[in-house]
């Protein structure tokens, strides 16, 4: 008995290359979640920096206004780059756990086809020993009554 094609074999490749860009818009995402992760840590020490520079100022015996008032201002656009980079950061986690879900999904789809794909060779194999027994059954029937007439 020849061996014929399982017919959802296209629909198995397919599954499989959705399954990989899947993969890849999660590693993409994975990517630029920790960039925006990086670039809010470096904001972070830097406003530390800023916030220490400041308080020094504070604390010197003659405060020059000028850079005193360029330090806070730099303090407060500071604040605003952590705000605007923190809620790119969770937006970012979104989209990663977004990504998750659908490479979950499209991994369970590929794992239907494949249950598929096996059931059907289990019943090919099936149907095979069974031809085969057939055959066996017939060959010993008909040993049995040459045996018989000799």
């Amino acid at each position: 008995m020849g061996r014929s094609r399982f017919r959802l074999e296209p629909v198995l490749s397919y599954r499989e290359s959705v399954v990989e860009a899947r993969e890849l818009e999660l590693a993409k995402a994975i990517q630029a979640q920790v960039r925006a992760e990086h670039a809010l840590h470096a904001l972070r020490k830097e406003r530390a920096r800023a916030l220490k520079m400041v308080r020094n100022m504070h604390r010197a015996a003659r405060i020059d206004p000028l850079k005193l008032t360029a330090a806070e201002s730099y303090l407060t656009r500071l604040e605003a780059d952590l705000e605007r980079q923190g809620a790119t950061v969770r937006e970012l986690a979104q989209r990663t756990e977004q990504c998750r879900v659908t490479l979950h999904e499209a991994l369970k789809d590929k794992k239907k086809i494949e249950h598929l794909k096996e059931q059907e060779e289990q019943r090919r194999a099936w149907e095979e020993a069974r031809a085969e027994q057939a055959q066996l059954d017939e060959l010993s029937t008909v040993q049995y009554n040459r045996r018989k007439v000799v």
